[in-house]
């Protein structure tokens, strides 16, 4: 039986949860084209993983199922996110042909 979490770890375990939401939740925002501000991400993730570091080992051997969701979380927003910029370079490339093409067939277009 694993014992309790400590206070500490118990905070820590919550804001874990609510990273690993957050991840979900922006990857889908991303999903459907919404913009999202990445700002402070990277931070909080950082901060948390270092809080599980300074727990006893016990503690943070129990955090182990929690970094994995997290680390697949980031792995789907990353996958989530390339194909996002890929299929926004590709209209980009797209509009640059076209517009390239238009001022070829017309001298005085651009």
């Amino acid at each position: 039986m694993t014992p309790p979490l400590s206070p500490q770890a118990d905070a820590l375990a919550t804001a874990m949860d609510d990273l690993l939401a957050i991840l979900n939740r922006t990857a889908d925002l991303v999903a459907a084209g919404d913009a999202v501000d990445f700002a402070g991400l990277e931070d909080e993730a950082t901060a948390l993983c270092n809080a599980v570091v300074q727990l006893p080992p016990q503690e943070a051997r129990s955090f182990l199922p929690r970094l994995e969701g997290v680390l697949a979380a980031l792995e789907r927003l990353e996958a989530v996110v390339r194909k996002a910029n890929e299929l926004t370079q590709g209209k980009a490339t797209v509009g640059r042909a076209a517009a390239a093409y238009r001022r070829a067939e017309d001298p005085d277009v651009g």
